[in-house]
């Protein structure tokens, strides 16, 4: 019955933590300046250590994995084949993917295949949450592992690690989530983390402060670079036949597409007024999308080249692009491609929220680790796609270009190498 219980604590602190979700963001808001001024002074210069060292003397038997969105996904797989070449016969289990499950992980649930966003998506899904808490807990009692590896995705993720240290078995949890710029008070439960691996120079730092035991292993980015996944499809020829494209980038789920792209093709149409030379292209590689896509490049007589299933292939053709918040930017960037950051923002709420709760001074990435605003920012509900052409026409011009690619080349190493993949595992490997 033990599990049982267990999972019925991690409901109530759940219902807890929904009770309480207002004050804390009230305290957490009265506290914005505090904070933003303690992040203007965290060390950000660290990089992460070179990928040394043997084979484990003693090889890990068996690890469990929770993986619960496509966006960690290809970290998991990564360190899923580097855990299986440093330790034959390694079992791995727990929430993952097809995919995951297809490279020789045993999958209870494929939550990085359902793509839950958003409070609405995790309020439907609670009765799959609630079971995957009750098999974790089971399994940890049945059978429990050398380690488990938590890989983003914090909302379930902080109840498995409660679960795993409340059953003495070592924690490492890779991503450590971006508590500096939002829930300053879930610090606690990731505290408890054996070893919290942070993908930003700054926040080990940031977690160290607060008593956790933070190490800082890099961008998984750098290992995707260097694999160059295989693409559905190949890029259009008709990249080739000129020199001048633009990348529109919306982001790649239906909610961010509806939400960025009106907006981009807008900000298009202002840009071929000043640059008639220009072309534009939207390279997506989730198929569930290009419908949502479709339905709005209709209403525009601008003319978009559609690249479906080639994402990576398209990159090294652009001149410049405008990008959805994330990954992507970082992306781009490490092909030496300026980029303007765009998030629309629809609600009245969230807009205030952006500009008065974010405890960071930028939204992007690549301005994160810079510690300055080294590509343009528009976030929030008022947007101009005037000023989205006016910021994306001065990465065009020869002195633009040249200042992007000089402020750039020192920032490589802490996102465009490889060598992640290996550390997370080599730190599993340290609790064999």
């Amino acid at each position: 019955m033990r599990p049982f219980f267990q999972t019925l604590r991690e409901y109530l602190l759940a219902c807890a933590d929904l009770f309480l979700a207002l004050p804390r963001h009230l305290h957490a808001l009265s506290r914005v300046s505090t904070r933003r001024t303690e992040f203007e002074n965290l060390n950000n210069s660290e990089e992460p250590l070179p990928v040394t060292g043997s084979l484990p003397k003693k090889p890990l038997r068996r690890i469990l994995l929770s993986c619960g969105d496509a966006s960690g996904e290809a970290h998991a797989l990564r360190i899923l084949q580097e855990l299986q070449s440093r330790n034959p016969g390694i079992t791995v289990a727990g929430f993952g993917s097809a995919k995951l499950e297809k490279a020789g992980m045993e999958c209870w649930e494929p939550l990085a295949d359902l793509n839950v966003m958003g409070f609405r998506d995790v309020a439907i899904q609670l009765p799959l949450f609630f079971r995957c808490i009750y098999r974790f807990a089971k399994e940890l009692c049945n059978q429990p592992p050398d380690a488990v590896l938590l890989v983003d995705y914090p909302g379930l993720n902080r109840h498995l690690l409660r679960l795993a240290k409340g059953a003495g078995v070592p924690v490492v949890n890779f991503v450590a989530p971006q508590l500096w710029g939002w829930a300053p008070w879930r610090i606690r439960d990731f505290k408890r983390a054996d070893r919290l691996l942070t993908i930003l120079p700054f926040e080990e730092d940031w977690f160290k402060r607060r008593g956790a035991h933070p190490s800082y292993v890099g961008h998984p980015l750098g290992d995707g670079l260097h694999q160059r996944p295989q693409e559905k499809k190949d890029p259009p020829e008709e990249l080739n036949a000129h020199d001048a494209w633009i990348g529109l980038l919306p982001g790649s789920r239906k909610r961010e597409i509806r939400q960025n792209l009106p907006l981009l093709l807008e900000a298009a149409q202002h840009l071929l007024q000043e640059h008639p030379d220009l072309r534009f292209v939207l390279p997506l590689n989730r198929d569930a999308a290009w419908e949502t896509v479709d339905n709005i490049l209709q209403d525009f007589s601008l003319p978009v080249l559609r690249a479906p299933g080639c994402f990576h292939s398209v990159l090294p053709h652009l001149k410049a692009a405008w990008v959805a918040s994330g990954t992507a930017s970082l992306e781009v960037a490490a092909h030496g491609i300026p980029n303007v950051v765009v998030y629309r923002i629809e609600s009245r709420l969230g807009d205030w929220m952006a500009r008065h709760a974010l405890a960071v001074p930028h939204i992007a990435s690549l301005n994160l680790i810079a510690g300055k605003k080294l590509v343009p920012e528009h976030l929030g509900r008022s947007l101009t796609p005037e000023g989205l052409a006016q910021d994306l026409s001065h990465f065009l011009t020869p002195a633009g270009r040249e200042s992007f690619a000089n402020d750039l080349k020192p920032l490589l190493p802490y996102f465009a190498q490889p060598g992640v993949a290996a550390r997370v595992a080599r730190t599993l490997e340290e609790f064999s």
